[in-house]
């Protein structure tokens, strides 16, 4: 009888040891192909996005809602092919504009800071410094530059076809997944899951709102000003804008790079039109979006952006805000809900009637 029970105990061990070193293993792989993980991520958030209007579209015409994936994103593909059409040249050109015109700002600028005292007194500094050696740094970092445009551009395709296969039959992955968890937990999971969904979908819905209220108002704000490219720049603006707050940063950097080309005075306007938007989006905007969305906290945000910037890269700061939420759902339902035993604090759910 003791020899059983020392040989249970030895079995319960082994098996132990085993998930651990295989949770280990596991942690290792998702570490070295970081980049893999994160765009299976965002396919994932823009299956949720095509999914959530081929529901809206399947509740309106009664079409199954796999079926109706395949009309919304032929309707996507023709918008963005019809304002190509209808406004193409003139973003074209914009953006021409820009590649142009920005080299020359910034040499302008560099020209003007190099005849100040302040500039004057950091030349001297860097006289010593091996011109060859920092060309051929220069040379590098360029060349790693177009590697990383090849490669978004294939990241791109790639994501574009997963999420659209994810939204045609997102069931057979989900399904997939639950495999991997015991028996015993596959509801619980199930639930969890639901909840990860609902939520994203929601966060997606209200930052899309966001992004084009901030591309509009800064169009339109450019375009007021007579700033150069003022369609360009707005496009970039709102783009810019599903990054928390590194993005309206990096975006108002090129607005007033072209500013600075036509007067300081000018740079300074476009700067005050920044900081007002902005703020109007930070205090107005999200405040009403999230409240019909999802809201998340703005603290969390920020130091989800340092950390998963720092863990992922680019990669990272681009999706921090959604890693965030997914993160913050997991450990509502899994730690406070399914550990401690306590009501989840986020999402907010209705108060039980008394």
């Amino acid at each position: 009888m003791r020899d059983e029970m020392e040989q249970t105990a030895s079995d319960s061990f082994a098996r132990r040891l085993l998930l651990v070193c295989l949770a280990g293993a596991s942690l290792i792989a998702i570490w070295k192909l970081s980049e893999v993980v994160v765009l299976a991520f965002g396919a994932a958030l823009l299956a949720l996005l095509l999914r959530g209007l081929a529901h809206e579209l399947g509740r309106r015409t009664g079409l199954p809602d796999h079926w109706a994936v395949l009309p919304v994103v032929t309707a996507l593909a023709g918008s963005v092919g019809a304002i190509g059409w209808l406004f193409g040249a003139q973003i074209s050109a914009q953006f021409s504009v820009l590649a142009k015109d920005l080299p020359q700002s910034l040499s302008e600028i560099a020209r003007e800071f190099g005849s100040s005292s302040l500039g004057i007194w950091l030349l001297g500094r860097v006289q010593d410094v091996n011109l060859g050696t920092a060309t051929g740094q220069a040379a590098g970092y360029i060349a790693a530059l177009f590697g990383s445009v090849f490669r978004a551009g294939a990241y791109a395709a790639v994501l574009l076809f997963a999420a659209i296969y994810l939204a045609i039959q997102p069931m057979r992955y989900v399904e997939a997944l639950l495999r991997l968890v015991p028996a015993k937990n596959r509801e619980r999971s199930r639930d969890v899951l639901d909840l990860l969904g609902t939520t994203l979908r929601r966060w997606l819905v209200g930052q899309s709102v966001t992004m084009a209220v901030v591309g509009t108002l800064t169009t339109i704000g450019l375009f007021a000003l007579g700033v150069a490219a003022p369609i360009a720049l707005g496009m970039i603006s709102g783009l810019f804008a599903f990054i928390p707050y590194v993005g309206p940063i990096l975006a108002s950097v090129s607005a007033i790079l072209m500013a600075a080309m036509q007067g300081p005075m000018l740079a300074a306007y476009v700067i005050a039109l920044y900081a007002g938007i902005h703020f109007i989006e930070g205090n107005l905007i999200t405040p009403l979006v999230q409240a019909e969305a999802v809201e998340l906290p703005p603290v969390l945000t920020l130091f989800a952006t340092l950390v998963f910037g720092l863990l992922l890269g680019p990669f990272g700061v681009l999706l921090a805000a959604p890693l965030a939420v997914v993160l913050l759902v997991l450990v509502n339902t899994v730690y406070i809900e399914g550990l401690l035993g306590e009501r989840r604090v986020w999402p907010s759910t209705p108060k039980p009637p008394r």
